[in-house]
């Protein structure tokens, strides 16, 4: 059985490989960028793809639906939508910055809202089938950061955020880390979990980098609703601060607790 859900996440990867090159291509030739960038390209998801694959497969076993404890003989389609979103990070990165000098920020902003599109179909597949698994939260928390890294680091590249929104973005996910990787230190494994804060900042912000992108697409000077976007998106990013701080209060004093009875 482990050898067959190997076998499946070794197929996945390779086929997203694959599908990461066809859309680079596909934007890269009509353009006519595809030796400009196609170093920067490889690196990244070649580099990306394989340390993906080294986590999957050191994670095999957590390819377990939660609710029944059934191990998967092959990675199912909620985790299959999650690998798209993550698996296209670095393309998207390339074509952005691609998006500077060539013409392909519509086609581009239709890729944007697909990945957006899959944050949300693969919870409502994974809820409404039965298919949240461990490694599937892991991958869907782990997306979604790692999203929000690689789209605040380009916008903020190109003006298109404020100094203290992207300060604010960066500082929160370095927060977040921080606590994890301190919480894995102590009860020895992850366990990823969220709140509903935490979601509802992820969603501010992606809401907000959907609107700059399409200010971006359309060249729309920077006015006073974009700015309210960014303020009240700010306002919701400082409050998960909290939240999130709050809750690992709460997670130390726990975790501390189970480890000092188990001693």
């Amino acid at each position: 059985m482990r050898d067959s859900i190997k076998t499946s996440i070794f197929g996945i990867m390779a086929f997203y490989f694959v599908l990461e090159c066809a859309i680079y291509f596909g934007f890269a030739i009509p353009a006519g960028f595809t030796v400009r960038f196609l170093p920067l390209f490889l690196a990244l998801t070649i580099g990306f793809h394989g340390l993906l694959l080294f986590m999957l497969l050191f994670f095999s076993a957590d390819f377990t639906i939660e609710a029944t404890g059934e191990r998967l003989t092959k990675v199912n389609a909620a985790n299959k939508i999650t690998l798209f979103r993550v698996t296209t990070l670095p393309t998207l990165l390339v074509l952005i910055l691609a998006a500077k000098e060539y013409r392909i920020r519509i086609p581009l902003l239709a890729l944007i809202v697909l990945v957006f599109i899959s944050d949300f179909a693969d919870g409502y597949i994974s809820r409404k089938h039965g298919q949240v698994t461990k490694v599937g939260r892991m991958m869907d928390s782990a997306s979604d950061y790692s999203l929000l890294v690689v789209l605040s680091v380009v916008f903020y590249y190109f003006k298109l955020l404020p100094l203290w929104f992207f300060a604010l973005v960066l500082g929160r996910l370095f927060i977040q880390a921080v606590f994890m990787g301190i919480l894995i230190m102590i009860k020895r494994h992850i366990e990823p979990k969220t709140t509903m804060m935490g979601k509802v900042a992820v969603a501010s912000i992606m809401v907000l980098y959907a609107i700059e992108v399409g200010r971006l697409v359309f060249s729309l000077p920077q006015s006073w609703p974009f700015t309210v976007a960014e303020w009240l998106a700010g306002a919701i990013v400082a409050a998960s601060v909290v939240d999130k701080i709050i809750a690992f209060c709460r997670e130390l004093r726990v975790a501390t607790t189970q480890k000092t009875d188990e001693e």
